[in-house]
């Protein structure tokens, strides 16, 4: 089976389907893990939910979503009422597409309340934003939502970590002491015991959405960009 890994999609729902054209996703053998942050500053937030859906419902238990820092916020905003923070962070955006459909954010904050903050299995640990060195069991909710420790350098000696939450013009590798490198894309790699691999690479700020392919120990890295969507959606 092959697990992918995909960072934070932000509303950038033709990114999201040509990355899953470009990976070639099996519905009925692969493993597919988002990371959180579907919605928010994109343009398609609610298009990129149905897809999400969608996968969902094909793929069972085959199919991850992550909670993001953005989904708690819209959470949070629907329960409260209280919308400034979630405003400030692009929900505006969110609301906008799903008016447009037809629909209203609030008849899926059942759905999006009850998304893990993690996924782990015995090769490597996946989380939006960050995790404490005592691992998923010892560390706080914050942290999983909105840290940005590691992503900046701080050392990790844990399980290997993918996150998210950071964006940045290439996936990074850091060892387990926070030295970074660039993981070339569609280059195979093998897959590394510790250390952390960060797959935002700002789609919603122009940039790239990437994938991470795991198959057999082997990894690989896969984008798109706006350039690339016509060829990949075709």
């Amino acid at each position: 089976m092959r697990t992918i890994i995909i960072g934070d999609i932000h509303g950038c729902y033709h990114e999201f389907t040509a990355l899953l054209n470009k990976v070639e996703l099996s519905i009925l053998s692969d493993r597919l893990i988002l990371l959180g942050d579907l919605m928010d500053r994109g343009p398609e937030s609610y298009q990129v939910l149905m897809k999400a859906l969608e996968l969902n419902s094909a793929m069972g238990e085959r199919f991850v979503c992550l909670m993001g820092n953005h989904e708690d916020l819209a959470v949070d905003a629907a329960d409260s009422g209280e919308r400034g923070l979630w405003n400030s962070n692009g929900g505006g955006k969110t609301r906008k597409s799903f008016y447009k459909a037809g629909s209203r954010i609030q008849k899926y904050t059942g759905y999006l309340r009850n998304l893990p903050l993690y996924w782990e299995n015995d090769d490597l640990i996946c989380v939006h934003a960050g995790i404490s060195c005592g691992g998923p069991e010892h560390t706080e909710r914050d942290v999983f939502l909105w840290d940005r420790g590691i992503a900046c350098g701080e050392p990790y000696g844990g399980k290997l970590l993918v996150y998210g939450h950071t964006p940045g013009k290439e996936v990074i590798y850091r060892n387990e002491s926070g030295s970074p490198a660039v993981i070339s894309q569609g280059t195979r790699y093998g897959l590394p015991e510790s250390g952390s691999i960060c797959l935002d690479t700002g789609c919603v700020f122009g940039g790239k959405l990437s994938a991470m392919v795991i198959e057999s120990g082997w990894y690989r890295i896969e984008s798109v960009s706006k350039g690339d969507m016509e060829f990949f959606n075709s």
